[in-house]
C-alpha cells in the first residue's frame, strides 16, 4: 500500500499503524462488542483487498462495503466472515448477494418485495431514514413495511437480522 510511480500524489497506508489502532480500539471496547471494518468505495480509495485482508488478519469482525459487487470481491478474495452493503441494493443482485452469503440493506419498498419472490432471499437489514434524506424508509411508512414484512411469511421474516 505504497506509492504509485509517475503520480504526483498518493496516500500511503501504514500497515504498522493500522494494527497499533486496531488494536487500541479493540482494548477500549468490551470484548462482546463486533469491531466491523467499513471498507466501502473501494477501502475509501486506500485499495479494497489490500485493506481488507489486511483488517481481516488483525481480527475484525465483520466488513461494511457499498455494494453487493464489492462484497463479492471480498469473497474472491478469500474473506469468509460475514459483510454487509450499506449502499442501496438493486433488485438484480438480490440472488447473488444470497450466493456469496452478503447481508445486503433494504431501503426501499421495491427491493423488499422483489425479495418475496426469490428461492432463497438473502439475509437482510432495514434502512430508516434518520432524517438525511439519502437512503431508507421515512418513520411514517415504517407500518406499512412491518405489514408486508408479515405477508412475506417467515423465509423472509427469519432474513432479518437488522435494522439501521
Amino acid at each position: 500500500m505504497g506509492a504509485h510511480p509517475g503520480m504526483k500524489t498518493w496516500v500511503e497506508i501504514s500497515r504498522t499503524a493500522c494494527a497499533h489502532n486496531y488494536r487500541v480500539f479493540r482494548k477500549l471496547i468490551a470484548r462482546r462488542v463486533q469491531m466491523w471494518a467499513v471498507v466501502k468505495s473501494n477501502a475509501y480509495g486506500h485499495s479494497l483487498i489490500d485493506f481488507s485482508l489486511l483488517m481481516d488478519r488483525l481480527g475484525v469482525d465483520g466488513f461494511c462495503v457499498d455494494s453487493v459487487v464489492e462484497g463479492a470481491k471480498l469473497r474472491r478474495a478469500g474473506i469468509r466472515k460475514r459483510i454487509l452493503v450499506l449502499g442501496p441494493t438493486l433488485a438484480r443482485d438480490l440472488e447473488r448477494a444470497a450466493e456469496e452469503d452478503i447481508t445486503i440493506t433494504v431501503s426501499n419498498k421495491d427491493v423488499l418485495v422483489s425479495l418475496f419472490k426469490l428461492r432463497r432471499p438473502p439475509c437482510f437489514h432495514l434502512k430508516i431514514d434518520t432524517g438525511m434524506h439519502r437512503q431508507g424508509f421515512f418513520a411514517a411508512e415504517v407500518p406499512r413495511v412491518i405489514r408486508l414484512l408479515r405477508r412475506g411469511g417467515k423465509e423472509i421474516a427469519a432474513k432479518l437480522c437488522g435494522v439501521y
